[in-house]
């Protein structure tokens, strides 16, 4: 059970804080829920059965300690995506859908290797990459307590270091 201050994340929604435990009425009784103000760049609240979320994918947002395996993600080598646009969308969306920090942190990853690579995506690509862009800076916004913008510029800012570093690689291999 959560309680009211937690850093949660709701696998659609993104990270936020519980603001609040009280009873919504039901049909035949009161139930307990979370009310839930996810953090983000529009007012986001949910409204989360207590008895739900386990069901619907609440979970503790990721902590200080752990954030150097978010790192190491976002500087890793970028894994070669399919060529197929279908697959390659499906395959993004499916690990985007887990709500997992580390799989949203490859899909960015990814996807902002293929942006510098091609120098642009296209409309679903784009899609894709600021959902988990989103996503992956509200968790790392809750867990450090600081604003969007900044982890935004965090994960910009390391991804731009990695790139270059493995461009640079590249050329030396050529």
């Amino acid at each position: 059970m959560f309680q009211v201050g937690d850093a949660v994340v709701h696998p659609v929604n993104g990270a936020g804080f519980v603001a609040k435990l009280h009873s919504m009425p039901g049909f035949d009784e009161e139930k307990p829920c979370y009310k839930i103000e996810i953090l983000g760049r529009t007012k986001t609240t949910l409204m989360v059965p207590v008895e739900r979320a386990e069901e619907v994918g609440l979970r503790r947002a990721i902590t200080v300690p752990h954030l150097d395996r978010v790192w190491d993600v976002l500087r890793g080598e970028p894994e070669a995506l399919p060529d197929n646009h279908k697959t390659r969308y499906k395959q993004m969306e499916d690990k985007l859908h887990t709500g997992e920090v580390l799989q949203i942190a490859e899909v960015v990853r990814d996807m902002a290797w293929r942006q510098r690579q091609a120098d642009h995506l296209n409309v679903p690509g784009r899609r894709i990459y600021l959902r988990g862009m989103e996503l992956l800076i509200s968790e790392l916004a809750v867990a450090q307590t600081i604003e969007i913008e900044a982890a935004e510029l965090q994960v910009e800012k390391l991804l731009k270091k990695s790139f270059d570093r493995l461009e640079e690689f590249m050329d030396q291999e050529a």
